[in-house]
């Protein structure tokens, strides 16, 4: 279709050219709206990876202090490993041991148990921001790309009327 003659001023031909779906104000607002989506994606990204390596050292941190805390206690290697491992210790492992030992070890699972528990929902509630962030932001994005999309038409050269191309 494109150098076809103008139906409506018999002079021009029709060439092909991209215009906008929408008005001026329209797509400005469209790349609002998509510009900061990019960027809200990409933080959005970084925020999951890094809340998952900050989880990941502090669940190691706490092992290393339950670690130095028991071997300084004297208690055996297997049951800091059990412990460490959020195990069960059998009344039969901590016969040995003495009543401060015991204290120690107590202390121990229950410090294990629910420093765990609260590094679970700090990494929950930061891995489900960072997911709400990503998706928000993904949303946004589309809407901005919606509005501006441009459509081929058909324009002619001499009288600038405008027929779809399809």
């Amino acid at each position: 279709m494109q150098g076809t003659t103008c139906k409506i001023c018999d002079k021009g031909t029709l060439e092909s050219k991209n215009k906008y779906r929408m008005s001026g104000p329209v797509v400005a607002i469209g790349y609002i709206f998509l510009c900061p989506s990019v960027l809200g994606m990409l933080f959005g990204v970084l925020l999951l990876f890094s809340t998952g390596t900050v989880t990941k050292d502090a669940v190691e941190r706490k092992a290393n202090e339950i670690r130095t805390s028991l071997s300084e206690a004297k208690i055996p290697e297997k049951i800091i490993e059990k412990i460490v491992l959020a195990q069960n210790v059998d009344e039969t492992e901590l016969k040995a041991l003495t009543r401060k030992q015991k204290e120690a070890v107590r202390l121990a699972e229950n410090d294990n148990k629910y420093s765990k528990a609260g590094m679970g929902l700090g990494a929950a509630f930061s891995g489900g921001l960072s997911i709400f962030l990503f998706i928000s932001s993904f949303v946004g994005g589309l809407f901005g790309w919606i509005l501006i999309m441009k459509k081929k038409i058909l324009q002619c050269n001499n009288c600038s009327a405008v027929v779809q191309a399809s």
